[in-house]
């Protein structure tokens, strides 16, 4: 996925939840909309380069939107609406299979199952029927990857939904794309959500299929990649930020 025209400048502050402060080349600071509610404490951090675009909406009080962020060599980007965007382009051109399931395939996005909204939903081409979740990950420790950066109860209850999916009959995948380069494994942060790790398993159990899916970016794009290995039990431990 290309987001087009962007530019790269330099992190000055996050100023709050939803706001990053970037020194542009010209020497000029902008307010710039962060979509990622994660905590990011690792990649946001004053002087790291980091890409923005123009809004859409040039009344809008954050006239930029933060895409990416660049942190020991690699971009690692932080748009939260990418994951869903990138999947549901590669299920509709066919270049994203779906372990038991026969292409080509019918995706209807956002759907509700019992009392949560999920991403995707649809139906193979032997009429087998489906959900899909996606969870952007952007948390990594060398080439180990990580899930949650903030304590996630939506995410928690995802996870169920989909676990109550497969039992009901349906095949239910649980989706981490994971949105930086040079990854290799991922896992769930246990110290960050301890709820998250048991329920995944037990998910697994029952029948849903967990993928984890790399990923190449750079300051104006994100593509899909090769998939990766997925352990809940691994350990994982934060970068320390200097």
């Amino acid at each position: 996925m290309d987001y087009g025209q962007c530019e790269i400048g330099s992190v000055v502050a996050r100023v709050s939840r939803f706001t990053v402060t970037v020194l542009r080349q010209d020497g000029t600071a902008v307010a710039a909309h962060l979509s990622n509610t994660g905590r990011n404490k690792e990649l946001l951090v004053a002087g790291n380069p980091i890409s923005i675009r123009r809004a859409a909406n040039p009344e809008r009080k954050t006239p930029f939107d933060v895409l990416a962020v660049q942190r020991d060599g690699r971009w690692i980007n932080i748009d939260s609406l990418a994951p869903n965007r990138v999947v549901r382009a590669a299920l509709q051109d066919g270049s994203l299979q779906l372990p038991g399931c026969r292409e080509p395939y019918v995706v209807h996005p956002e759907t509700t199952y019992g009392d949560s909204r999920l991403d995707f939903a649809g139906s193979d081409a032997g009429g087998t029927k489906w959900f899909a979740e996606t969870k952007g990950v952007t948390l990594a420790n060398g080439t180990l990857a990580a899930f949650p950066d903030a304590p996630t109860t939506r995410g928690l209850k995802h996870v169920h939904t989909l676990t109550l999916a497969q039992q009901a009959g349906y095949q239910a995948y649980l989706l981490f794309i994971v949105q930086l380069p040079g990854i290799t494994r991922m896992t769930i942060y246990h110290e960050r959500f301890p709820e998250l790790a048991p329920a995944i398993t037990q998910a697994k159990a029952a029948g849903v299929r967990v993928l984890a899916l790399g990923c190449a970016t750079g300051p104006d794009f994100i593509d899909l990649a090769a998939p990766l290995g997925f352990d809940e039990t691994l350990p994982f431990t934060e970068v320390d930020v200097v």
